[in-house]
């Protein structure tokens, strides 16, 4: 009986790690470093208005009554969309992709695109620089860990990632020194050195996600957002030279769902299969 109840209360702390890594204690917001606009949200800080002025900011454009959507609109402080860090396509093998807004200094040069979560530096551009809002193109998955990407009325161009189906988004803008920086959907990736101050102990979160299926149609498309669509909010910039308004990059994906982290599914695996093992020894005491 000492056993059953010792594997009971392994499974039941295992579970209870698994909640407590999933639903993190919402963090305190800061300021923006630029502009010291108030910042709100959860899991990411945005701000409540933006340095670029007047109804610029996400939830001017995005949320409800906002300049760019009709319907519902996205709530945009508590609705986010978590985890975002990892995603595949769904089983038609094609996600169509649009840029929706683009408010920023760098707005001529960001690029936009997927990488490998296995390895970072493999990357597939989806937009260029000259890349502006409207720019739509669909990216495929092959097979075998290929991804493909045309614009439309242009070429393809593809890319072999060492993850299979999975991948990331990433935002590429230049850098201080004239080399380009690299902000991932996965927060862990962006620790780097200009980084340094940033709010949040997972790395600074420069993409906000977005799930559709609540009403909101979004003004450039005509069309409502589904629930198979998100729209990704991007900060192109370090935390210590950022306004955290989330507007610098605006896309919209679709035919897509995001997949959790390896460690907290199989932690989760792990609980269950522990509970389900109490369950057992427990069913064979009750007839012993």
């Amino acid at each position: 009986m000492n056993t059953v109840k010792s594997l009971g209360l392994v499974g039941l702390a295992v579970s209870a790690l698994f909640a407590a890594q999933a639903f993190a204690t919402p963090l305190t917001c800061p300021n923006a470093p630029i502009g010291g606009s108030t910042t709100q949200g959860s899991p990411t800080c945005v701000a409540t208005t933006s340095t670029d002025g007047p109804g610029k900011s996400l939830n001017d454009l995005y949320g409800p009554g906002g300049s760019q959507i009709t319907g519902t609109g996205l709530d945009i402080y508590n609705g986010q969309y978590t985890p975002s860090a990892h995603w595949q396509i769904g089983g038609t093998g094609g996600s169509f992709n649009v840029i929706l807004t683009e408010i920023a200094g760098n707005a001529n040069v960001n690029t936009f695109g997927i990488y490998d979560p296995s390895n970072p530096s493999n990357m597939l551009q989806l937009f260029s620089g000259p890349d502006s809002a409207g720019a739509k193109g669909t990216l495929v998955y092959n097979g075998g860990g290929n991804f493909q990407f045309a614009l439309f009325g242009q070429a393809a161009t593809s890319a072999t990632f060492g993850d299979g189906s999975i991948f990331g988004y990433y935002l590429g803008t230049p850098g201080p020194d004239g080399t380009t920086l690299y902000f991932y959907s996965d927060p862990k990736l962006n620790n780097s050195a200009g980084e340094a101050g940033n709010p949040y102990s997972d790395g600074m979160h420069h993409m906000v996600a977005y799930q559709g299926g609540n009403g909101t149609s979004i003004n450039a498309t005509g069309g409502e957002l589904l629930n198979n669509e998100f729209l990704l909010g991007w900060e192109d910039q370090v935390f210590k030279n950022s306004d955290l308004d989330y507007n610098d990059f605006v896309v919209l994906v679709e035919s897509v769902h995001s997949v959790p982290e390896p460690a907290v599914l199989g932690m989760f695996g792990l609980g269950v299969l522990l509970l389900g093992g109490f369950a057992t020894l427990r069913r064979r005491s009750f007839k012993a």
